[in-house]
């Protein structure tokens, strides 16, 4: 389907220097001329009933993934129009953020989106383990960086704001915005890929998905959507074991 120029709907009202800023990390990335939107939020939504809106920032693929059918009338017009494929939404309260945050949810957000173009099978995994991985019993302390395409986000936002802010107020920021495990999760992956080893988001979400194989699939039998519930663990793990690497980064 032919798809709509790549576009921002600002209903932030974002300052001309932001969007300045905005367009420096966009580039870093391989987003596409057509079919992406950005859509900077002017509401506050934490109380909102579907969680997805509650979130800092969200990724969607519109097109494999469907339509958040519970959502603002202004973002399900959006997704129902088929104008787009992809939907990156910034929250009133990423929009607000000072710099180097705003620079870490956006560039976060857009290695969502580059995960999804390199493989729309990892995307959906990653989406899977954010809403199961919580509810089980694992040896990991916590989600967030537990989760392959969460720890990838988050390396490809480390180092896109380094070379921006700089590596001592990088190094404050995730101090101040990430737990002690997360934190040195996120730092000792970083280390090793600085070593000369890529990190493997596809082989690590392979590993995960089969360490709890038996638990997540316990976990779908309970009232959890028709989506998570249809997730085919083994079909997944196949298809991400057929040349599993790194995805290549857009050096800006």
């Amino acid at each position: 389907m032919h798809k709509t120029a790549t576009a921002v709907q600002d209903y932030f009202g974002l300052s001309k220097r932001r969007h300045v800023l905005m367009e420096k990390i966009r580039s870093c990335f391989g987003v596409p001329a057509r079919g992406v939107v950005f859509v900077l939020e002017r509401e506050s939504y934490q109380d909102y009933p579907n969680p997805v809106w509650r979130s800092t920032a969200v990724h969607l693929n519109i097109e494999v993934g469907g339509v958040e059918e519970r959502s603002p009338e202004h973002l399900l017009k959006l997704m129902e129009s088929c104008q787009y494929s992809h939907l990156i939404w910034l929250s009133r309260q990423a929009c607000e953020a000072r710099n180097i945050l705003f620079a870490w949810i956006l560039a976060h957000e857009l290695r969502h989106l580059e995960q999804d173009l390199y493989s729309p099978t990892l995307s959906k995994a990653g989406h899977f383990l954010v809403r199961a991985l919580g509810t089980i019993e694992v040896e990991e302390p916590k989600i967030g960086n537990s989760i392959p395409t969460e720890l990838d986000a988050n390396l490809r936002a480390y180092r896109l704001t380094q070379r921006m802010f700089g590596t001592e107020v990088v190094k404050a920021h995730v101090q101040n915005e990430f737990d002690e495990e997360n934190r040195k999760t996120l730092l000792g992956v970083l280390e090793r890929c600085e070593h000369g080893k890529r990190y493997d988001v596809s082989g690590c979400t392979v590993a995960l998905l089969r360490k709890y194989s038996s638990q997540l699939k316990e976990f779908q039998k309970r009232p959890v959507g028709q989506s998570t519930a249809a997730f085919d663990i083994d079909k997944v793990c196949s298809e991400l074991s057929v040349g599993a690497h790194s995805i290549d980064e857009i050096d800006g």
